[in-house]
Formats: C-alpha cells, sequence, structure tokens
C-alpha cells in the first residue's frame, strides 16, 4: 500500500490518540490503561465523521453494558449459572438488535451486550467492587473514545461526504459506460459493476449517518442524499429493460433506421463526461431526446409486437435520460449545496429508510453468541478456571463481532493467528524492554514502532482486519496497568484464556452460522420473490423503500456468487435485476390502472394475480415463466388497445410489456386480437 496523504495522516492521528489515551489514563491513576489503549484502535477509522459516530454509539452501548452488569450480579453472584445464563442471553438479545440494521448505531445493541460480559464477569469474585468495576471501565473506555475524537478532527480530519462525492462521480461516469454498452450488446456481463452501484447505493444510506457527526462546514441535506439514491437504484433496471426489448426486437429481424439512431444519439449523449458543475452537454440531450420523440411517434398507433417494444424502448430509454441526469443534479447539489444552478428534481421529505433484513440469520447469530458464552461459563465453572472469565468475555466478544460474515471461523481463527504473533512482540516489552525503562516519555518513545505499524495495517483495506487484531491482541497482551507488576504465569495464563474465548466462538460459529455463500445467495433471491409476489399481492407500499431493499439484495447476491466464484449462477432463477424490473412495472400498473375505466382496471387484476403466483411458485421451485403471466399480461394489452390513448395507458402498455418480456419465454410474440373480437 502507498503511504498516501491520508494514510500518513491516519496513521499520525492513530499514534497520537493511543499516546494520549495512555498518558491521561497513567495520570488519572486508572487501574487498567491499557483499555482505553485498545479503544482506540476499535474506534479507528479514516473518516472523522465515523470516529465519532462510533465512539457516542460505543460509549452509549458502553454505559448501557455496565448498568445491566450492575444489575445482574447483585442479586445473582451466588448463583453462577443462572448469572451465566442471564449474561449469555443479553448477549445473544444484544446481537439480534444489532443485526436488525446495518447502519452505525446498531454498534451500540452489540456493545451494551458484550460489555456487560467484560464488566460482569471481571468483577465476580469481588461482587462488592461491583460499582467501581463498572466506573472504572467507562472512564478507561471514554478516555480512549475522546482521545481518539480529538486526535482524528485535529491531524488532517477527512470528511465522510468528500469520500462518498468522489465515489458517487466515479459510478456516475461508469454509469454512462454502461447505458454505451448495453446500447450496444443484448446482454449484460458486468456483475461485478453492478455489485458496486449497489453497495454505493447501501453505503449512501449507511455512510450518511456519520455526516450529522461531522463538522458544522459539512453540508447536510438528508432528502438530497435519498432522492439520489432513488435515480441510481433505477438506472440498472432501466438499462437491463431496454436490452430486453432490443433483443426481442433483434430476434424478430434488423432493427430499423429510428431504432438505431434512437440508440446512437442516446450512446453519444451517455458517452458524454458531466462539466464542472455536474452538468451533461445539452446538445447531446436534446439530439436525444428528438430521436426518442421520432422513435416513439413512428411506433405509437401500431398495436403488433414490435411497435410496442419500439415504444417501450423509447420511453424506457427516456426515464433512464431523466434518472441520470437527475443524479447528476443531485450529485452536484450533494457537493454545493448552495451554488446556484437550474431547477433540480422534485425532493421528497426525509423517510424512515431501511435496507434488507434477515431475521433468520440474526436469530441463529444471536443464538451461537449464547451458546459459545455459556460453554465458556460451563468450562469455568465446572473447572473451577481461575481465567475462566476472560475466556468467557472472549467468547462473547468473538462471536458478536463476526457474526455479520458468511464466513465467521475463518476470522476467528486468523484473530488466534493473530494472538498467537503479537504474544511473543508483547512478551518482549513486558519482560525485556519494559524493566528497562522509566516514565512516560520513554514508554511512549518505545511503543511507538508498534503503534505505527498497527496504524498503517489499520489504514489499508486489505490488512485491516489482521491490524486491527494484532493492536487488539498486542494492548491485552501487554495489560497495562497503573504501576508495572511483571508476572509471566498471568501473562501466559490470560493470553490462553483468550485464546480459548475466540476457540470457543470459533467452534460455535462453525456449528451455527458457518453458511455456504452459493447457498446464502438462493436464501435472499428466495427472501426478494416473496417481496415482488406480496408487492404484487398488496397495494400502497411505499416503492421507493421497495426498490432500495432489493437493489440492496441484488448487492449482497451478486458479492456472494463473485466470492464464491458462481457467476454463471446468475441466470433464469437467480435474476436480480429481473426481479427489480418486475417489481418497478408492478408498482406502475397498480399505481396508474386506478384511473382507467372500472371494467379496464379490472381486467389489470390478473395480471396481478399472476405474477403473484409466479413468484411464489417460484419461491417453491418452481419455473417462473409459464402460460399463465403470458395469458393474463395479452389479455391486459387487448383490453388496452381499446382505450383512448393517454399518458395513462401508455405507462400501463409499457408495464405490461416489460413483464411480459421477463415471464414469458424469449421469443414469444404477442399478437393483437382484431378489434372486433
Amino acid at each position: 500500500m502507498q503511504l498516501s496523504s491520508k494514510t500518513i495522516a491516519f496513521v499520525l492521528a492513530n499514534t497520537m490518540a493511543v499516546l494520549m489515551a495512555l498518558y491521561i489514563a497513567f495520570a488519572s491513576d486508572l487501574e487498567r490503561p491499557y483499555w482505553a489503549m485498545f479503544t482506540v484502535f476499535i474506534v479507528a477509522n479514516p473518516l472523522t465523521g465515523a470516529v465519532r459516530s462510533k465512539t457516542v454509539f460505543r460509549l452509549i452501548g458502553t454505559v448501557t453494558g455496565a448498568a445491566m452488569a450492575l444489575l445482574l450480579i447483585p442479586p445473582l453472584v451466588d448463583a453462577p449459572v443462572l448469572l451465566s445464563l442471564a449474561i449469555s442471553l443479553w448477549v445473544g438479545l444484544c446481537l439480534y438488535m444489532s443485526l436488525q440494521d446495518r447502519r452505525p448505531h446498531s454498534y451500540a445493541f452489540m456493545l451494551a451486550g458484550y460489555t456487560a460480559a467484560i464488566v460482569g464477569f471481571s468483577a465476580v469474585n469481588t461482587p462488592n467492587a461491583i460499582f467501581d468495576t463498572a466506573v472504572a471501565r467507562v472512564e478507561e473506555i471514554s478516555v480512549g473514545l475522546v482521545c481518539a475524537v480529538v486526535a482524528h478532527s485535529v491531524i488532517f480530519p477527512q470528511n465522510v461526504l468528500k469520500g462518498l462525492t468522489e465515489r458517487i462521480d466515479r459510478a456516475l461516469r461508469r454509469c454512462g459506460t454502461w447505458i454505451t454498452d448495453a446500447l450496444a450488446a443484448t446482454q449484460s456481463s458486468d456483475l461485478q459493476g453492478q455489485q458496486q452501484l449497489s453497495k454505493l447505493v447501501s453505503d449512501l444510506q449507511i455512510l450518511y449517518e456519520h455526516v450529522s457527526f461531522e463538522t458544522s462546514d459539512v453540508p447536510r441535506n438528508a432528502s438530497v442524499v435519498w432522492a439520489l439514491q432513488d435515480r441510481l437504484a433505477l438506472i440498472l433496471p432501466r438499462v437491463s429493460s431496454v436490452q430486453a426489448a432490443l433483443a426481442a426486437l433483434s430476434a424478430m429481424g434488423p432493427l430499423t433506421g429510428s431504432t438505431l439512431q434512437a440508440i446512437e444519439a442516446v450512446s453519444q449523449w451517455a458517452r458524454a463526461t458531466p462539466g464542472a458543475h455536474g452538468a451533461l452537454p445539452s446538445h447531446a440531450e436534446s439530439e436525444a431526446l428528438a430521436a426518442l420523440a421520432r422513435l416513439s411517434a413512428q411506433s405509437e398507433d401500431g398495436a403488433e409486437w414490435s411497435s410496442l417494444l419500439k415504444r417501450t424502448v423509447a420511453t424506457q430509454l427516456g426515464e433512464l435520460l431523466t434518472d441520470l441526469s437527475d443524479a447528476v443534479c443531485l450529485a452536484d447539489a450533494l457537493k454545493n449545496p448552495f451554488a446556484t444552478s437550474t431547477p433540480g428534481p422534485r425532493l421528497e421529505p426525509p423517510s424512515r429508510r431501511s435496507l434488507s433484513g434477515d431475521r433468520g440469520l440474526a436469530l441463529l447469530s444471536a443464538f451461537a453468541a449464547t451458546a459459545g458464552t455459556l460453554m465458556a461459563c460451563a468450562l469455568w465453572i465446572q473447572g473451577s478456571w481461575p481465567e475462566g472469565a476472560v475466556a468467557a468475555q472472549f467468547a462473547a466478544i468473538g462471536c458478536s463481532l463476526f457474526a455479520t460474515l458468511d464466513n465467521p471461523p475463518k476470522v476467528l481463527f486468523v484473530g488466534i493467528v493473530g494472538v498467537l504473533l503479537a504474544l511473543p512482540v508483547a512478551a518482549l516489552y513486558e519482560f525485556a524492554i519494559f524493566p528497562r525503562i522509566d516514565g512516560f516519555a520513554s514508554l511512549a518513545l518505545v511503543l511507538t514502532p508498534v503503534l505505527l505499524l498497527f496504524s498503517w495495517m489499520q489504514a489499508s483495506e486489505r490488512l485491516a482486519i489482521m491490524g486491527f487484531l494484532l493492536a487488539i491482541s498486542f494492548a491485552g497482551g501487554l495489560a497495562l496497568q497503573e504501576s508495572y507488576r511483571p508476572d509471566f504465569a498471568a501473562f501466559i495464563n490470560t493470553n490462553t484464556a483468550e485464546i480459548a474465548g475466540l476457540a470457543i466462538a470459533a467452534v460455535v460459529s462453525l456449528i451455527f452460522t458457518t453458511i455456504d455463500p452459493v447457498w446464502n445467495a438462493a436464501r435472499i433471491s428466495r427472501a426478494g420473490w416473496n417481496e415482488v409476489a406480496r408487492l404484487a399481492d398488496r397495494p400502497n407500499r411505499d416503492i421507493r423503500q421497495w426498490t432500495l431493499r432489493m437493489f440492496d439484495r441484488l448487492g449482497l447476491v451478486l458479492q456472494r456468487l463473485l466470492a464464491a466464484k458462481r457467476s454463471d449462477l446468475v441466470g433464469p432463477r437467480i435474476d436480480g435485476l429481473r426481479d427489480l424490473r418486475v417489481g418497478i412495472n408492478l408498482a406502475t400498473l397498480r399505481r396508474s390502472s386506478g384511473a382507467l375505466p372500472t371494467a379496464a382496471r379490472q381486467s389489470m387484476n390478473p395480471v396481478l394475480n399472476a405474477v403473484a403466483d409466479a413468484y411464489l411458485g417460484l419461491a417453491h421451485g418452481k419455473p417462473l415463466v409459464g402460460a399463465g403471466s403470458e395469458r393474463a399480461i395479452d389479455q391486459g394489452l387487448a383490453v388496452l388497445r381499446a382505450q383512448a390513448p393517454t399518458r395513462t395507458v401508455e405507462d400501463i402498455v409499457t408495464a405490461l410489456v416489460g413483464l411480459r418480456l421477463d415471464l414469458t419465454p424469449f421469443g414469444s410474440r404477442y399478437t393483437p386480437p382484431p378489434l372486433n373480437s
């Protein structure tokens, strides 16, 4: 990894924060200064807003967990089995609550869980000192948190919004490339790019929460962010809808001149790079709109399948042009909220939004955390293990920290390796270097090299996990206290207990929460199919919220399939973009059919029922494509043919054509019945 200015700033800030935390902890005669030391590493992040938000949520979680320990220890200290069960259940409950939401504030729930284990298990031998122990842990952690915030806020702070806007700019440029490539081919194979765009849309939801913790000069506008999310989430479905219509047209014969002209005009517009103020060239946009208008006009009177497809291409390309133009405008507004420019898209008021969740996996992870903590407690109690409390603490920590991964044991075993690698270094400091130094200045001098190394590793995306584990293991191995008391036996026993706790967490996770990525991708896809079926059955669903969850699922599925090198599974069954297209067309159908006459409106109900049945069948292993959907959609198109041509009718026709392309065999053609039939 190159030493960029951002990396150097983070390394210096993090090292300074650790040394500040140790100095204040020693000067305040806190019992365990090393808690302040590794708290800095826990909240370390190159983005200042992320450090601040994590500090707030960690403090909330720490205080809550300490309060729970205060509540449980006095009445249950003489009943070790009940106490172990109560704390283990609390760890599992808090982890379950944390996994319900991937936004930063969920971190507080996780902290509340394993902080109760840390404080509670530390005080079982001295229950009368439980209040002092809880207060000491809160003080030590608070010192580390404050020092981390101060250091990362003073030494070249890096705000969250700047990093997000850079990613947004790259994504918008890539969208232009996607559009150009999509119009030149009938298949899209850039699954990696799809996954990255989905992750960006999800990160806008997750990371923007950090912006409220930035300094006052960082602009805040949640409405702009949500609107940008909505536009970005629609770009890929629009592109793939155009691809599907063009593929069907190509199967019927060569594309007409007006179709090719529209494709070329939109491609030229998409290739244009946004200008300095985020505006796409108006000349290219005007030509594209004119070409789309010609294509639509030449096919507006036809009821043949080819005419319907051409109008669909024109409509979807027009929507795509609007969505990408709006996204460019919104991205510019996010960067320059006070800049004067042409009026942008209408903004909806901020609303509560959530990404896709997995309650089943959250429940399984919570059970694993409860079982792992209980198992460590059982070994502690039955074996009268002096250091059993440490094992129970690390079992709770290990089960909680890595619960969101598909393969937690892999990271936990890496953690064990990290402890084993850090132990010799910690032992060298503890028993060879520390006896030869005196005073904080010399302590800071000898610690600085390893602190710089661990901070540099945390700044690297590839080495971040190992750097974090090494830093925590090193800090725990040193176990710096208010006075130097070397004890080799205690050093070995404590660190052995840490390894045992992580090993228990790894074994329990291996049994309960290790998931095959392909199987997990299928589970996530199945949840999406059920969402599509519910969208068809239930009116008045928030389509923006629905689209956000489905787009998030698209990224989660692709992430797992790409990690398993099974991109070949994206096809007739697992196809997140198809599911998104179907859902968007269903929403259009429901929204617009309300303006139709009663008889025409009722003719749309069989379409909704057929789509719901098709997706419920897909969730139960049946093929998605079936005669029922084709028959219902064709009947709906036939009914609309008799209606007066309006914008509403045209929107419904486009939605039905899109549904037909996705739910009928490739090459199937709609044949309009005679008008007098």
